[in-house]
């Protein structure tokens, strides 16, 4: 039987509203604070060294998925290079991360919301999302991307709000240690925030829905990487100058730097405007997350790895005629 395959959809924005969607969440909200406390002012030079770091598998990816355009990502080409059985256990191993990462992305959206709405049961919140995003996803490719196309925007245009804020409310004085850290310190704690760059990759898993994939999947995962830097690196910068190293690393680790920071600029208004920046990035997250980890039993399903039934595919919207 002839092999179905998905309509190509996606374009160059499309690819880097995925990629950065994905990436700009726990790692900007969540762990400046806990990696402040290994690093100090340091903190933006950690950021800056893990994208170092992370150049050759995003560079490795981008060939891949040019290369390969197919859906699955990991788990088709583990199965092509490596065969079937790395590629099996490469697959349901990444499809349960995507899965796991989407759920405690919906998780930090019905946290953060809490805070507006305490009275509603944070889960309740996030089972909600996940709904919201499931049909959005069901409604086509398209629809899903677009959508997150919006929450990408509406989110670089608050951080872009945090970070010119802050650069001119910077204490030069907080950035002096920068360069005096230990270079194991800095280096650990790279290792801990260089997590905050893997999602990037997750666009090769739709990469068989990429217009002229061979220019759009490198350049979107590039310009995202780029975009992923700068935020990093700027805005801890910004997080350091303003309030100082030791105020983010009290007590083992603010884990709402970034409304800390906001509260110390402009006041509790800007604390809750940074609540909804981090509500938008683990959406996007979500979002993209699903949208990804829907495509590796596709993909397992045409290789006879899981039923067929997972590979069915409505003709009147998702087909490549």
């Amino acid at each position: 039987m002839k092999r179905q395959k998905l309509k190509k959809e996606l374009g160059l924005f499309d690819v880097y509203a995925i990629a950065t969607g994905v990436t700009l969440s726990a790692g900007f909200f969540l762990l400046p604070g806990l990696a402040a406390v290994g690093v100090g002012s340091g903190l933006p030079l950690a950021y800056l060294l893990a994208g170092l770091l992370i150049t050759p598998g995003l560079v490795s990816m981008a060939e891949l998925a040019t290369a390969m355009p197919r859906a699955g990502g990991v788990y088709y080409f583990l199965d092509r290079s490596m065969g079937p059985l790395m590629g099996t256990v490469g697959g349901f191993g990444t499809w349960i991360a995507l899965s796991l990462k989407s759920a405690f992305a919906l998780i930090g959206i019905g946290a953060y919301l809490g805070i507006f709405l305490p009275d509603l049961n944070y889960v309740a919140i996030a089972a909600g999302f996940a709904i919201v995003f499931g049909i959005l996803n069901i409604l086509g490719t398209k629809k899903s991307t677009s959508f997150q196309s919006v929450m990408v925007v509406g989110l670089l245009t608050l951080l872009m709000w945090f970070t010119g804020v802050g650069l001119m409310d910077i204490e030069v004085a907080n950035l002096t240690g920068m360069f005096t850290q230990v270079s194991g310190s800095l280096i650990s704690t790279a290792g801990l925030v260089v997590v905050s760059y893997m999602g990037i990759t997750q666009v090769a898993s739709v990469a068989e829905e990429v217009r002229n994939p061979e220019r759009n999947i490198p350049l979107g995962m590039f310009l995202a990487f780029g975009t992923a830097v700068l935020v990093y690196t700027v805005g801890t910068a910004v997080m350091v100058g303003v309030v100082s190293a030791d105020v983010l690393a009290q007590d083992g680790g603010d884990l709402t730097p970034v409304a800390t920071v906001a509260n110390a600029l402009v006041g509790s208004w800007g604390g809750n405007l940074m609540t909804a920046a981090a509500v938008l990035a683990f959406a996007s997250v979500a979002n993209a997350g699903i949208l990804a980890a829907s495509r590796y039993p596709l993909a397992m399903s045409r290789d006879n790895v899981l039923p067929k039934f997972f590979s069915k595919i409505r003709k009147r919207r998702d087909l490549d005629h």
